[in-house]
């Protein structure tokens, strides 16, 4: 009777520690961040839709004038949360000639900050990063169509940007980029 008791028991506690186990954890409240593999499935996804993004940019130094023709494309994304990083090809070519064709990997735990901005806000940002304002000298620069950025600081004085045509989806990279950055361990530090 005491061996049929001490089973019973332990069937019990099995019973309650399964039914206890599978009801995880409380769910998370509104507005918490994603977690990182859905953070990294909105960037993997949102830059793979890019394609091919063709575009112009107007400049204005002093009295010379001109337009310099680019065509750029990411291809082949993949963002690797086990890893924290992002993996794709760069292609970009200018006034008929490729100037990058190359596969890059991004490491977001070492990233020093993350923005998202129109072309003509970091045009500015750089500009007087450099100490000059747009208006030194007469200096413009426009692009056609207007583009958006996510800007990853990669190091002190090294930055890389996605481009984008469409608003939404920077804001859609940006926001997951900064989570998942976040995440990883990285900084969000000031622009």
């Amino acid at each position: 009777m005491q061996t049929y008791r001490r089973i019973s028991f332990t069937l019990a506690i099995f019973v309650v520690s399964t039914v206890w186990g599978q009801q995880g954890a409380p769910p998370k409240p509104a507005g918490a961040a994603q977690p990182l593999t859905a953070a990294m499935a909105v960037i993997q996804k949102e830059l793979n839709a890019v394609g091919k993004l063709n575009f112009v940019v107007h400049i204005n130094i002093a009295d010379e004038k001109g337009d310099a023709q680019y065509s750029e494309q990411l291809s082949n994304v993949v963002a690797d949360p086990a890893t924290c990083t992002i993996h794709y090809h760069w292609w970009r070519m200018m006034h008929g000639e490729v100037v990058n064709d190359e596969d890059v990997t991004r490491n977001l735990h070492t990233m020093l900050g993350v923005w998202m901005m129109s072309d003509q806000q970091y045009f500015k940002k750089v500009i007087e990063k450099e100490g000059s304002t747009p208006d030194d000298k007469g200096y413009y620069e426009k692009f056609e169509p207007t583009m958006y950025m996510v800007v990853m600081r990669v190091a002190e004085d090294d930055e890389e940007s996605f481009s984008f045509t469409d608003e939404k989806q920077a804001g859609r990279v940006g926001k997951a980029m900064t989570q998942a950055v976040q995440l990883c361990g990285g900084k969000l530090g000031t622009y």
